[in-house]
């Protein structure tokens, strides 16, 4: 017996205005590529009531007579890794490279439905008419951004290519033998089975419906209705196909009156219920402008038969929780799955469609997208909820597109959260695209990173402290922000971090500063002359000079006792009178580690100051990005004594391609703390959360401080708290604002990458044994690897293996 041939139902695809898809019945369709616009988990149900409008919108403009059928595939794909040069971006691929994830394709057809009849005449105005309505749906989708793209002739022969061999995973696919049954269609070794979601025979329906449903994440999380779709199990494609269908609205108004007159007529309980039915559904038309169209939805899913049951009755389950119970008579499973191929709505049955208004229609629509990589010259990976990595720009793209309008960023997360592996996965990636890094850090969290680029790591000592001359400035460079530098810089001396001047000594300790160097640019002295011992001196006199000629009471008393101990015979005498070793400039990675003085009230803040100088002079002189971290050490400064230097850094930065990024783990530091806000936050376009279960309680102070709507708090609540990690290596997840809106992301690193950020000292302490052995850092951290993963241990059974012998003596545990 001769096998029967799978016919398509298209007689060819001719250019226009857009290429059309002509159907052998003579409806022509045109094919969109969209995205569909609410972000899962953006936890936002306005985001599905807009989108419920865009469609609505697009029905009118189309009106009677046309088909739209929006076919969302999401296909179980394998992530590639892109080859690097650099060795952890490299081994930070091969981590992810086969991991498995679903990918979302969405296409929009419009189909215009010819006039059934023996003979088909063309229409030119029709037709022309039909061409003007895709554009005005295309101006529609792209104003609320779904990003339509028509498609071509190939790649419309490419979709109903792979949608006939349903396979949208493999780049190289090919064409098996269809077998079709009541209960499934095979294709090769797979099985398809079309589920479809209405049985008209007896309509489950929820009595009332909306585009969204809510996930009880400990609060309602609202996500998309069909949002179950994400996570079928075992199935290698999933199509959602949605095809509403518009008639003529005069005949079915006719229609509806007509069976309600039957119903009136037959006065029965039944009958009743039936009449007010109409009555409402004919009041929402008249009230809402709503239309009566006719809807099906199916879902058609591919697997092998040991998963096919579990798969079906996972969809069966999840449409059952709110309130639709799908069809039981789907035999027709050949018909279901032809009537889905993009432009053959035509082969739709009667007995597969209902009869609702456009509200109801849209509802049941899918409405959701993943992360995608945004395309920018400045790109950053981190992975989105299923664990697979995704690049985001940080710096470029939300400076151009105005969505921010500086780089600087706040990092905010409790002990434990994963600030530092955020942080150094995050560096090490600006560090890779030509950005000079400064880092304040008290706590050692980037020595391995630090180690890794070949960086400098300077440690504060008493032996060797970190210092500078700050009074060394050219002529050029001597300006009204550096007198303010340096009236801050004087007055913390002076004063402390936690003291404050007022209205006199500023204007006075301003008035020394431009006397200082008019007196050095008037007198010609030499440049070494420039330092704190000449200021000192000088001020000494000049303040006595102003006190007795404008009769004011500066204490200059105090003001010489407390600066004297940084003079050159004072106990910091060299803090400030020493040269800053100008090989910093040529440095890209350069740590700053005070974690020795974090405790001492002098020098912590007059040693965070000095380096953010540093930052300064370096971010004025270089042309490539700079970026300027500061960890704990920010709180020495976070004064009011502070506040104009602090707002002054933050501006600056914006001028010379750079960023300033400050992190912090301590609530109490933020809450209240007006230099943070007016100063930090205010100037902060990014903000980076990290998990705040911790903050729970507190967290109305925290998103009043950080302008964060309740919108961007549910997203903040969903962190570390899906069921997202089976199949995935250790994470923790961090909130990203970037401007007004933010996304939660994953921060998951390879074993590499996971041994140069680690702060456990012992993991700290094994690697560099074998660092030490190994003549590169990619050598020993290889090295290390390869014998852990050989040992069979645990790491840090491992780690105690190592640091409890000598290597290089004892064998490793069989």
């Amino acid at each position: 017996m001769k096998a029967k041939e799978f016919s398509r139902p298209f007689i060819g695809i001719q250019t226009y205005a857009y290429d059309v898809l002509f159907h052998e019945k003579s409806d022509h369709s045109v094919i969109l590529k969209i995205t569909n616009p609410v972000l899962q988990y953006s936890a936002d149900a306005d985001a599905y009531t807009d989108f419920h409008y865009v469609f609505s919108n697009i029905i009118k403009i189309l009106g009677s007579g046309y088909t739209i059928q929006k076919l969302d595939i999401l296909a179980l794909k394998k992530f590639k890794g892109q080859e690097s040069e650099d060795y952890l971006s490299q081994k930070y691929n091969e981590a992810f490279t086969g991991r498995e994830y679903r990918d979302i394709t969405t296409y929009l057809t419009i189909t215009r439905n010819a006039k059934r009849s023996k003979f088909f005449t063309y229409d030119a105005k029709d037709f022309k008419t039909f061409e003007r309505n895709i554009t005005k749906v295309i101006d529609v989708l792209q104003s609320r951004g779904l990003q339509p793209q028509p498609l071509k002739e190939k790649e419309i022969i490419s979709l109903l290519n792979r949608f006939v061999a349903f396979n949208f995973s493999d780049e190289v696919y090919s064409f098996n033998n269809f077998s079709a049954t009541d209960e499934s269609i095979r294709i090769g070794n797979r099985t398809i089975k079309s589920i479809s979601l209405i049985d008209i025979d007896e309509i489950n329906f929820p009595a009332a419906i909306k585009p969204h449903t809510d996930l009880n994440l400990g609060y309602n999380l609202p996500v998309d209705l069909m949002h179950f779709l994400h996570s079928i199990p075992g199935t290698d494609c999933i199509a959602y196909n949605q095809t509403i269908q518009i008639p003529d609205q005069r005949i079915e108004l006719a229609r509806l009156n007509a069976k309600k007159k039957k119903h009136t007529s037959m006065p029965d309980p039944a009958n009743d219920l039936a009449v007010a039915d109409i009555d409402r559904v004919m009041a929402d038309i008249a009230k809402d402008n709503q239309l009566l169209v006719f809807g099906h939805y199916n879902i058609i899913l591919s697997a092998n038969d040991q998963v096919i049951d579990r798969a079906t009755n996972y969809i069966e389950s999840s449409l059952f929780n709110f309130g639709i119970i799908p069809s039981r008579n789907a035999t027709n499973q050949m018909e279901l799955f032809r009537s889905a191929i993009p432009g053959n709505q035509e082969e739709l049955k009667y007995y597969d469609k209902f009869q609702t208004t456009t509200d109801a229609a849209i509802c049941l629509m899918f409405k959701e997208s993943l992360l995608k990589n945004e395309q920018s010259d400045f790109q950053i990976f981190f992975s989105d909820r299923q664990g697979i990595p995704v690049a985001i720009d940080t710096s470029d793209m939300p400076i151009h597109t105005q969505r921010m309008n500086n780089r600087n960023k706040f990092v905010l997360g409790p002990s434990g959260a994963g600030k530092s592996f955020f942080m150094n996965h995050m560096i090490r990636q600006y560090a890779l695209q030509d950005t000079d890094i400064i880092m304040v850090d008290t706590g050692h969290s980037y020595s391995g990173l630090c180690q890794y680029y070949g960086g400098r790591y300077i440690t504060y000592s008493e032996e060797k402290p970190i210092t500078m001359n700050p009074f060394r400035i050219a002529r050029e460079e001597f300006n009204e922000e550096k007198r303010e530098f340096l009236k801050s810089l004087v007055s913390l001396l002076w004063k402390g971090a936690d003291g404050s001047i007022n209205q006199t000594e500023d204007s006075v300790l301003s008035s020394v500063i431009s006397a200082y160097y008019e007196d050095f640019y008037n007198q010609k002295r030499a440049a070494k002359y420039l330092s704190f011992q000449s200021f000192y001196d000088f001020s000494i006199n000049k303040i006595q000079e102003i006190n007795e000629s404008e009769s004011i009471d500066f204490d200059v008393k105090s003001y010489r006792f407390i600066l004297k101990k940084f003079c050159l015979q004072g106990e910091y005498g060299a803090i400030l009178n020493n040269e800053m070793d100008s090989s910093l400039f040529d440095d890209k990675f350069i740590v700053f580690e005070i974690d020795a003085i974090k405790e001492h009230k002098i020098l912590f803040p007059i040693t965070t100051i000095i380096i953010m100088d540093v930052f300064l002079q370096k971010m004025r002189h270089k042309k490539n990005r700079k970026a300027l971290i500061i960890e704990e050490a920010w709180k020495a400064i976070a004064s009011p004594l502070m506040a104009g230097y602090i707002l002054y850094v933050y501006k600056t930065v914006r001028k010379f391609w750079g960023e300033a990024v400050v992190v912090t783990q301590e609530l109490d530091d933020i809450i209240g703390n007006a230099v943070v806000k007016n100063s930090i936050i205010n100037n902060s376009d990014t903000i980076c959360l990290l998990d705040q279960t911790k903050f729970k309680d507190n967290f109305r102070d925290i998103a009043n401080l950080l302008s964060l709507n309740q919108v961007e708090q549910n997203k903040i609540f969903t962190i570390n708290k899906l069921d997202n990690r089976e199949g995935r290596g250790r994470f923790k997840e961090v909130y990203i604002k970037r401007g007004a809106k933010g996304e939660v992301y994953g921060v998951e690193v390879s074993l590499h990458e996971y041994l140069t950020f680690t702060t456990e000292r012992k993991e700290k302490e094994a690697l560099q044994i074998y660092l030490q052995k190994f003549a590169s850092y990619q050598h020993g951290l290889d090295a290390f690897v390869e014998d852990f993963k050989k040992s069979g241990l645990k790491l840090n059974e491992f780690t105690n293996y190592i640091n409890r012998t000598a290597h290089e003596k004892a064998p490793l545990p069989a």
